[in-house]
């Protein structure tokens, strides 16, 4: 398909620029190609300027393509164009959006370039970017993205996370769901995660965040985590004032401390990543550092707890897997059907505290049946395309 040979705005010139760009790169060898963009060319000054900025933009670009940043905005664009194709955006828009995919269309930004060396071009592309990002999947969805600092997540699915950066620390609100996190380092700029009433402070680390209600579940990987409990407007101060309160015990013999006091791993670095200059509404009541191989749960006002867990497990998701370990039927069945949109309902009630083991697909509820009508006395008594209904085999 031929760009358009005019445009009825300045916004949609730069569009048509950034697909005859494109277009070219694909096709510079066609006469009839070349004779089309001449005609376009020569049409309006406009369309000149408006082409050789993008040339410029690109050639500038092409020297920082695998910056961080470069990264995150070319990705944050090719999403956007999937969502937005996806609803049915006219076509010169969704083509257009895939050249600023590669921020062709930056062009039209006054910037100027000559006088831009590698650095400046960072920093302008750190200045474009919006300061909030949503990043949302459906049902069986999952999605990889790179931030703006390099930092890497990726959303399981049915997740939900808000991306809110500031000149202090790089903040990310997670709604619902399940992420994985591998933070780049920035001492300067802590990294964040608000989530079921806490909140994780990582330098540069990597681990998994899954959020269900008010149900927070931390997986540390590598590297250590700071959870802090902040403490609530209208809780009574006697909470905020336990300074001679003794430290909780968990489960691993971490320590969890109240603010005043000290921990018992951490001591004074804990203190230190208090006091990081991240903004804090309310102040902290109580908080804990938990390292690789502990995982942290949390619920609502009751107390925070630290047990040794198993990382490939908790993050087998982001290999299309989900490993049972003798849990409950009706648990495996609750996960399983997070990736589903055939569910799975079991009709006998007594079949819910059954305890099974197993690796399994996500997304594929006929293998995890097959292996329960194959090992226990299960059968499937109604199925259709939306529900797989299972009750005692007599």
């Amino acid at each position: 398909m031929r760009p358009p040979t005019q445009a009825s705005s300045s916004v949609e010139v730069r569009e048509v620029a950034a697909l005859w760009h494109q277009h070219l790169r694909r096709d510079s060898e066609d006469p009839q190609v070349q004779s089309e963009f001449n005609t376009w060319l020569k049409a309006h000054p406009e369309n000149r300027a408006a082409y050789e900025a993008i040339e410029k933009t690109w050639q500038t670009l092409q020297q920082a393509s695998d910056t961080p940043e470069i990264l995150s905005l070319r990705h944050e664009a090719a999403l956007r164009l999937t969502r937005r194709t996806a609803r049915g955006v006219r076509p010169l828009r969704a083509l257009a959006a895939s050249v600023a995919a590669l921020v062709v269309v930056a062009g039209a930004v006054a910037f100027d370039y000559s006088h831009s060396g590698h650095n400046s071009l960072v920093a302008w592309v750190r200045d474009i970017l919006p300061a909030t990002h949503h990043y949302e999947t459906a049902r069986g969805e999952r999605l990889a993205a790179t931030l703006r600092d390099g930092s890497q997540v990726t959303l399981d699915t049915q997740s939900e996370l808000e991306i809110a950066f500031s000149p202090t620390e790089r903040l990310v609100r997670l709604k619902h769901g399940q992420v994985f996190f591998e933070v780049a380092k920035d001492k300067t700029h802590p990294f964040v995660v608000e989530a079921g009433g806490r909140r994780l402070i990582a330098m540069g680390t990597a681990f998994d965040v899954r959020l269900d209600a008010d149900r927070l579940q931390v997986t540390m990987v590598e590297g250590t985590v700071r959870v802090e409990r902040p403490h609530r407007r209208g809780q009574s101060n006697s909470a905020e004032m336990e300074e001679t309160s003794p430290a909780l015990s968990t489960s691993t013999g971490s320590r969890v401390s109240s603010p005043s006091g000290s921990a018992d791993r951490g001591g004074s670095k804990n203190a230190a990543t208090r006091a990081s200059g991240s903004a804090q509404q309310w102040p902290v009541e109580r908080s804990v550092l938990i390292g690789a191989g502990e995982q942290l749960s949390a619920q609502g006002i009751a107390e925070d707890r630290v047990r040794p867990a198993d990382p490939e497990r908790a993050t087998s998701w982001r290999r299309g897997q989900v490993i049972f370990d003798n849990i409950r039927l009706e648990e495996a069945v609750a996960e399983l059907n997070r990736y589903s949109d055939r569910t799975i309902n079991l009709s006998d009630p007594t079949l819910r505290d059954l305890h099974m083991s197993g690796a399994f697909e996500t997304g594929h509820p006929e293998a995890f049946v097959e292996a329960l009508t194959s090992y226990f006395p299960i059968q499937v008594t109604a199925s259709n395309e939306h529900t797989v209904v299972l009750g005692r085999r007599p």
